[in-house]
């Protein structure tokens, strides 16, 4: 059996709990919930929109940004669909 501990009280609960009968803790409020693509509905994660390289001992290191960027701005873009999810910004002082 596979178990969680409770973010706001610390107890251990089976995997499949949504809601510790603790202290009342939803694990499907919206800050654990992966955001999806409008377009395609696949949840994204970070890491999908960064390239990744596998090292010498087998691990996964992230590397570079996949959409594009100029100095000032990147476009993110779904990795699944290749819609366009929004722009960012950046001071570069």
């Amino acid at each position: 059996m596979f178990l969680k501990g409770c973010w706001k009280c610390g107890l251990d609960l089976d995997i499949d709990k949504q809601i510790c009968p603790s202290c009342g803790y939803d694990f499907k409020s919206t800050s654990h919930v992966k955001p999806k693509c409008p377009i395609c509905k696949k949840e994204l994660h970070i890491y999908d929109f960064y390239a990744t390289e596998i090292d010498k001992k087998g691990r996964k290191k992230y590397r570079g940004f996949k959409g594009e960027y100029t100095k000032r701005k990147k476009m993110w873009y779904c990795p699944f669909c290749g819609s366009i999810l929004g722009f960012s910004e950046w001071n570069t002082n």
